[in-house]
């Protein structure tokens, strides 16, 4: 599956010790953060594409194509305007023992308040570390919701430039401006792409081995389990451009990365093959689905309090269509699971994760499902549908899953 690109940051600067920036905690470069990357000039393939400079990561990032180095430009959209105070070029692992000088050197940044294609001003040129990671501080601080980065030069590789990570630090000038109800067709690297939005929850298909997609949505970042013929089964986290024009993403299987998935809205009529078979396919929910034909459901939008097992009242509407989903198999044994990311102890994560499955358990006998249908497992930190080194795949990893007692 899928493919994709990045950008950066924002202000008048000066070079700031890594203690000071230390203490700001969101980095607003980061697909969990419901940044976006709408374009970089060249990348090498999915796996060292220009999204890896948002994914909290240095395990992987962007690499140029062979004999384009330089010049390179990364345009990246904020989910609101942003007064960044401080900011990283990381070029921690980049490939310096076999490509000597591939990390990034010269650039300049921009930041615009206006719009993706206009607007934008010079606000720091500078120099970024042979490998290392680098920290600036803004002396003055401008607002912004698109930024420009423009890599220049690198320390002397002559076919390629590698940066591996990008960060931004600052506080919103002002809220998320309320999103649009997701919906629609997208061409995507994996077929048209059909989306809906009821609430938080997001359902929908796609034309790639009869794809089908559930999950939740902030009206921003998308996070979904999809199921294709064969059986498969993965997940996504896809950020969905202020405009609703452009989606990008990463795409998960078997706890592993696997390429990017993007696609840009279509307005020409086109409608996705999958889209009548999924709704006349009334009698089904996406979880009933996925029950039926892989054998289990990974299901999020069933929220708890923070290092509890209590379940959060945002979370009815996903536990009302996984409690019709069970009603509608009375005679189906099912086993809830809760799964944890690898924050904390093992031995933590395991009593966490056993403790919300039995919370879910109670919430379904409460409201009608016969004890002897349900079990309650817990599987802690051991079962990632994602990698746990980067925000993304942490919030994919915190999850309930359904599955059929074997």
């Amino acid at each position: 599956m899928r493919k994709l690109s990045i950008l950066f940051i924002v202000l008048a600067v000066l070079f700031v010790s890594t203690s000071a920036i230390a203490a700001e905690k969101v980095d607003r470069l980061d697909i969990a953060s419901g940044a976006v990357l709408i374009s970089a000039t060249t990348e090498y393939n999915q796996k060292w594409a220009g999204m890896m400079l948002l994914d909290g990561s240095t395990d992987m990032g962007w690499c140029s194509k062979k004999g384009s180095p330089y010049p390179n430009t990364f345009l990246i959209e904020l989910p609101n305007s942003v007064a960044i105070s401080s900011f990283y070029i990381d070029n921690t692992n980049a490939q310096e023992s076999g490509y000597p000088g591939i990390s990034a050197r010269r650039f300049k940044l921009h930041v615009s308040k206006q719009s993706a294609k206009e607007g934008f001003k010079l606000i720091y040129e500078g120099e970024a570390a042979k490998g290392q990671r680098k920290g600036f501080t803004i002396a003055r601080s401008v607002p912004g919701q698109w930024l420009k980065l423009e890599v220049l030069s690198n320390w002397g590789d002559p076919q390629y430039t590698e940066l591996m990570e990008l960060e931004a630090y600052g506080e919103p000038v002002k809220a998320m401006i309320a999103p649009k109800p997701i919906k629609g067709v997208y061409d995507t690297n994996y077929g048209l792409m059909w989306l809906r939005q009821s609430g938080t929850r997001i359902e929908g298909c796609y034309d790639w081995d009869n794809g089908r997609l559930t999950g939740t949505t902030d009206g921003r970042v998308i996070r979904f389990q999809w199921t294709e013929d064969g059986p498969q089964i993965g997940t996504a986290v896809m950020v969905l451009t202020l405009d609703s024009g452009f989606l990008n993403g990463l795409w998960y299987e078997n706890g592993r990365y696997q390429g990017l998935w993007y696609g840009t809205q279509v307005t020409d009529g086109r409608m996705p093959k999958c889209r009548q078979a999924l709704e006349s396919n009334t009698k089904k929910d996406a979880i009933g689905r996925s029950l039926d034909e892989v054998g289990r459901a990974i299901i999020y939008g069933i929220y708890f309090d923070f290092d509890a097992a209590t379940i959060s009242p945002d979370s009815e509407e996903t536990l009302i269509r996984l409690l019709k989903a069970i009603k509608a198999r009375p005679n189906v044994k099912l086993v809830i699971e809760g799964h944890t990311d690898s924050e904390g102890s093992d031995a933590y994560n395991q009593t966490l994760s056993e403790k919300r499955a039995q919370s879910v358990v109670s919430w379904l006998v409460a409201h009608g499902i016969a004890s002897q249908q349900l079990s309650a497992k817990g599987f802690g930190e051991s079962r990632p549908v994602a990698g746990n080194g980067r925000p993304d795949g942490r919030a994919l990893n915190r999850r309930v899953e359904i599955s059929v007692a074997k």
